[in-house]
């Protein structure tokens, strides 16, 4: 008789289950957004990133070419300071860039590489120097075209 009782009182006194599943909703989605914004990079920004790629490089025999770098860090890349195209074949000019790189921004040259042999392999080397005064290197090859 008594477990009887306080079976009932418990269930007066505890919390309905249309409630709990409420709450375990908004929790769920509290830790979803949570996750996005970590991912996202919206939190843990204080973490330091210097890095640059070279997004493309494009090599034509008997005109101009074209190499474009991406910032893909989150620190300013103030200034390339070594750029260096070497070739199979040929001694080609190497690309300038100019002026500093934003983070996610790209910067691009255009210029004629002179006499480049169609079908060669050519690297492209780039060292930079970033706002933290950090130093990121990244390289490319590609195949020259006619």
């Amino acid at each position: 008789m008594r477990w009887a009782e306080n079976r009932q009182r418990l269930r007066r006194v505890g919390i309905s289950g249309a409630l709990v599943t409420i709450l375990l909703v908004v929790v769920a989605i509290a830790f979803v957004g949570i996750a996005v914004a970590v991912l996202s990079g919206f939190i843990g920004t204080g973490s330091v990133k210097t890095d640059i790629m070279v997004e493309r490089l494009d090599l034509v025999a008997n005109g101009y070419s074209v190499a474009v770098l991406r910032n893909t860090g989150n620190v300013r890349v103030s200034s390339i300071s070594y750029v260096q195209l070497t070739c199979d074949q040929s001694t080609p000019t190497p690309p300038t860039f100019t002026g500093p790189i934003d983070p996610g921004k790209t910067i691009t040259s255009t210029w004629d590489a002179g006499d480049l042999v169609p079908g060669e392999t050519c690297r492209l080397t780039i060292e930079a120097l970033a706002a933290n005064n950090a130093r990121v290197a990244a390289s490319a090859s590609s195949i020259v075209r006619p």
